[in-house]
């Protein structure tokens, strides 16, 4: 039992880390760790969880973790989901606020927020794009330098996303939101 739930809160540890964003967009990554990588559900349970947890109160990624982890382990599950899912933006807030604010008008961290903004939104696309093929059935079938690149992270990251979808490739959307940080850094100023 213990070793489960280290694996559980490992798993939403990596959410609460790579989980930028807000809550819709850790979603594919809870997806990826709880359907994909370990198995514990499956994607018409996901779909399921993801219905009712939207239909309760407060952030979607932390009903998500206690759901799931209730579902999966009880009581103990629930807690300790809920605490990997929160510990990485705990710590995060306390120690890293005061030195985002000493150079949040610095070109890297600008550019790093600048990439992140089109992945949050296409991770959010493949979510709802995910959710309506699982209510509705399977479908058949600028101006600036930063514009341009801000735009191609979109359409990559909504590639990424949709090849995921169908199988066709798949990268944990971690790295998607990894890769985009670091193309804002170096190359949105």
């Amino acid at each position: 039992m213990l070793e489960n739930l280290w694996k559980l809160f490992v798993s939403f540890l990596k959410v609460g880390t790579f989980g930028f964003g807000g809550g819709q967009a850790a979603i594919p990554l809870i997806e990826t760790e709880v359907v994909d990588l370990n198995g514990w559900l499956t994607p018409d349970q996901f779909s399921d969880y993801l219905t009712m947890g939207n239909t309760l109160p407060g952030p979607i990624a932390t009903k998500m973790s206690i759901i799931i982890g209730y579902d999966l382990f009880g009581f103990a599950g629930a807690m300790v989901a809920l605490l990997g899912m929160l510990l990485p933006s705990s710590i995060a807030i306390i120690l890293l606020f005061n030195v985002f604010m000493q150079y949040r008008e610095s070109p890297v961290v600008i550019g790093m927020q600048a990439a992140a903004k089109p992945v949050v939104v296409a991770l959010i696309a493949g979510v709802a794009y995910g959710m309506g093929r699982a209510a509705y059935g399977k479908l058949d079938g600028f101006v600036s330098m930063n514009s341009l690149i801000i735009i191609g992270i979109f359409v990559a990251s909504v590639t990424l996303v949709l090849l995921a979808e169908y199988k066709i490739f798949s990268v944990h959307p971690a790295f998607i939101v990894v890769g985009a940080l670091l193309i804002g850094g170096i190359f949105i100023r």
